[in-house]
């Protein structure tokens, strides 16, 4: 992994999410691959936590964040200016003293405007460094940096940090999305999630949607936002842009 980001291994992949009253998209999460000559295409559930041990992940998720901003700022300049930009930021990250200097310098340096951008966080980090990160986050969102509380409801799921914390997207896990229809109160706490998260006006996003029955249930239940199979895989920054382009004009011709 040390020469992986040197030797041009890393690449993002981007997952597309729909907003669910438009039936368009409006974002993307930005994903990190490595393609190892050796090893083949490695997935993130088998380097991240080597990365995040070794605190190689503050380097590459700086390298993230650049490549993201670059790439969304070239599409807004071909007209997808609507479009927003997700990426996920570790404990590591968050904790390096400089961190929120190298947000705004990013966006600075990308031209990126820091409302397209949203940084998600998972409510571990929020437990572990309370203190210290809700300053952090509280001085990003006055730039009108958006902050997702990812994988919501399978860790410690305190609701406290929904009041004290400037957090404005929920994003719900897909072990509870892959529930519904089950009859189960796993099922039963996705109607909670998004009933609570639109009270205090968040944007609530299922992750992991992968059939038509949940489709249909989040849209009952009032969802903002999904991203999933159902509609495409995390996808190469070219794959993605020629969809995009596509679904633009299918949505354009509808209109």
């Amino acid at each position: 992994m040390y020469n992986a980001l040197e030797k041009n291994e890393l690449e993002v992949f981007y997952q597309p999410q729909i907003d669910l009253a438009q039936n368009r998209v409006t974002g993307l999460e930005a994903l990190m691959r490595w393609n190892n000559p050796i090893l083949g295409m490695v997935p993130p559930d088998k380097f991240i936590k080597i990365a995040e041990d070794s605190h190689l992940i503050i380097p590459l998720g700086a390298w993230v964040l650049r490549t993201a901003c670059a790439f969304l700022k070239s599409l807004h300049e071909q007209g997808l200016s609507h479009l927003t930009m997700s990426v996920n930021i570790s404990m590591l990250q968050l904790l390096q003293s400089d961190f929120n200097e190298l947000v705004l310098d990013t966006l600075q340096a990308s031209g990126l405007d820091p409302e397209y951008l949203e940084l998600e966080i998972t409510e571990s980090v929020l437990v572990e460094s309370y203190e210290y990160v809700s300053s952090k986050l509280t001085e990003l969102r006055a730039h009108n940096i958006k902050i997702a509380l990812d994988d919501f409801g399978t860790g410690y799921s305190s609701f406290s940090y929904l009041t004290h914390m400037p957090i404005s997207t929920l994003k719900i896990d897909k072990s509870f999305i892959d529930s519904i229809r089950t009859g189960t109160h796993q099922a039963v706490l996705v109607e909670q999630i998004i009933m609570i998260g639109k009270r205090m006006n968040m944007c609530v996003i299922a992750e992991g949607v992968e059939r038509t029955v949940q489709l249909d249930y989040l849209q009952e239940q009032g969802c903002d936002k999904i991203q999933g199979y159902l509609f495409s895989k995390p996808q190469s920054a070219q794959s993605v842009k020629e969809l995009l382009t596509e679904w633009e004009k299918v949505s354009s011709l509808n209109e």
